[in-house]
Order: C-alpha cells, then structure tokens, then sequence
C-alpha cells in the first residue's frame, strides 16, 4: 500500500512539473502539452496554473528595447544578452534586439499580431459548424444550416475595438453602381474606429513595422494611410463618369453585391448577417490553418462561391495585417508563416484611383 502511494505521489509530481511554465515562458504552442505559456493562452483559455504567477511579465510583448525593469523575470534590451536575463521570446518578438525593425520581416510580424491578438474572440465564445465540404458550383446537402451554432455576443459588448467596427457596418449601400455618401456622423464613427485600434498592441506593431520600413512618417501619417487604404471613397468601376460606390472597407469587410456578392471578407459581418437572415451558408469551399475557411454563401439571394476569412480574429488583426500587405506586395500574393503555417494573402490596389487603395483583400486558400 505504501508502495503504491509512492508510486501515485511520484507521478502526480511527474505530471504537475510537465505541465508547468517553468522554462517556458514565451514560447510558442506546443501540442506536446496540455496547457500553453504564452500571452495567446489567455485568449484560448488553455494556460498552465502556474502562468499568472510565473509568466506575467516574462514576456516581450510590447516592451522590445525597453530599459531594464527590476519587477520583471527577463528583460527585452540589447543587454539581455550580455546578462543572459532575455524573455525568452526574446528573439521572436524583437528579432533579436530591434522590435519590428527593418530586420523584422514579414513572417516576423505576423507572429507578433497573432500571439498579441488580445482581443480575439476565445474558443469558449464561439461554437461553429463547418457541415459539410462543397464545390465552388455544387451542392451540399449536408449544411444547409448555419455556420456559427454560438457566439458570445458580451464579447463585441466588452470590446471596444468591435463595438467600433459593428458600428460602421451599416453605413454603406451594397449595390455596386450606387453613389456612396458618407454623412459627418459616419466620418465620426470611421474617426472613433481608428482611434480606437490605433491604442491597440496589433496597431502599434503594424505602425513600427510601416515606420522602420518606410511606408509611413509618422503616427498622423499612419492614420492617414488606413484611411486612404480603407475608408476615402473610390468608384468601383474604371469607366469614366461612374459612380463614387465603394472603399476598401465597404468591399472587404461588408461586402457588396451586383447579381453575385463581391467581397466580403470579415467573419463578424458573416456572423450577423447570418443571424439577421440575411446570409445563407451553403458549406465549406477550403479551410487552413489557423482557422482560415472559404465559405459559399448567398447573401440577399445573390451567390458567393468563395468568400474566405479568418475566424475570431479582431478587427484589428484583419486591419493590420491586410493593409501591410497592401503597402507591402500590392497587386500580388503575401506570403509569410505564421502560428506554424504558411499564409498567402491577395490584396488588390484601384488602378485608375491615385495612392494606394484596397481593392480586395483576403486570405488565397
């Protein structure tokens, strides 16, 4: 019987010390274990118990090039090295001593936005059901019901960043062809969007990034850009004397529609026109890692045979990281790895509109 207690007490002790954070703080998730260590878990919901008390603080997540902090485990400075004191995501969140400098490449940043994407929706507050593969023309009778079972709709409550976005959702006519006209109200609400994903730990990193690059001059650039790349209206069509009928906001993320839905790109905007009755899911097209899926859909009867987005993501996340690609690889494919996958995002500029524009943005899958 003592034997046994031993032998019981001996693997509990085992198994506490694998599924701690001790040594692993910072690091990138790994299926090998049952909780993670990084700033991500807390959005997952899958941290070891011992992170909070462990772990706060021993990351470099917003502090590359900081001075040295006595209350932290690790320090994210040139001089960690000397001192052997880094985080130990050191090197992946400030590549080695710059932050998101110019040696900080696209891969890089990628990273940085997905593991401080604080404000994604948790796998605890939303319940979706893929259904059932289709083609691009057929049918599937095995999703004739909806993508998403459940979400937690405190969540777009309790962040700003999406009761910003939901709120400019309803600012623009569909129909291609039609004029667009923004009212002051509608500036104001696109004036508090940006102010508000601008404080975001996505935002700042997009904006060093941009800087160190030389994409943008400074922060009031900054806000001009997104501006100019997703809200100042262009017409869709090139042919003279057209109608000024969308931005890049209006076609990425609402969607628009002339005989087949063009656009539409945000999996929010999927969510509650699906919840209003507006959208009919008709299965799966393609899905990716992480949490990429094309949909086929009808939205207002008019068909989409694949309209691709990432799931649960923040509206800062698909801000950030489909304007960079615009400014970066416009007209082309982005390509870059992230969360451990490879990613690949098409952005189209507006050829006959000057500056640079999103045309189109979304994941190629």
């Amino acid at each position: 019987m003592l034997y046994t207690t031993t032998f019981l007490l001996l693997s509990l002790v085992g198994l506490i010390s694998t599924e701690s954070c001790v040594g692993r703080c910072g690091l990138p998730p790994d299926s090998n274990h049952q909780c993670q260590c990084n700033t991500a878990c807390k959005t997952y919901n899958d941290c070891c118990d011992d992170y909070d008390a462990f772990c706060l603080g021993a990351t470099c997540s917003g502090r590359c090039n900081a001075l040295v902090d006595s209350s932290k485990p690790c320090q994210c400075n040139t001089a960690c090295v000397s001192y052997n004191d880094c985080c130990p995501d050191y090197q992946s969140m400030c590549n080695g001593g710059g932050g998101s400098n110019p040696g900080c490449d696209m891969s890089c940043l990628a990273q940085q936005l997905w593991d401080s994407d604080v404000n994604k929706v948790s796998l605890l507050d939303m319940i979706h059901n893929y259904q059932g593969q289709t083609t691009s023309s057929g049918t599937n009778d095995l999703a004739p019901n909806k993508l998403f079972t459940y979400i937690n709709e405190n969540h777009f409550n309790s962040k700003p960043t999406f009761q910003k976005f939901i709120a400019l959702l309803d600012n623009y006519n569909r129909n291609i062809g039609q004029t667009e006209e923004l009212t002051t109200s509608e500036w104001n609400e696109i004036e508090d969007f940006l102010t508000t994903v601008l404080q975001t730990q996505v935002m700042k990193l997009t904006y060093d990034y941009l800087l160190n690059n030389g994409h943008v001059t400074g922060e009031a650039d900054f806000k001009d850009v997104l501006k100019e790349l997703w809200f100042n209206l262009y017409p869709r069509s090139s042919s003279s004397g057209t109608a000024v009928d969308s931005s890049g906001f209006e076609h990425a993320m609402v969607g628009e529609t002339r005989g087949t839905v063009s656009g539409f790109h945000s999996w929010i905007q999927f969510y509650l026109e699906e919840k209003k009755g507006n959208l009919d899911y008709q299965g799966w097209v393609s899905k990716a890692d992480p949490e990429i899926m094309g949909a086929k859909f009808t939205w207002y009867g008019q068909m989409k045979t694949k309209g691709s987005f990432f799931m649960r993501v923040s509206p800062e996340f698909d801000l950030a990281l489909y304007s960079v690609c615009a400014l970066t690889k416009p007209n082309a494919i982005c390509s870059f790895t992230m969360a451990g996958h490879n990613i690949r995002i098409q952005t189209w500029d507006v050829a006959h509109k000057s500056g640079s524009q999103i045309g189109s943005a979304y994941p190629a899958i």
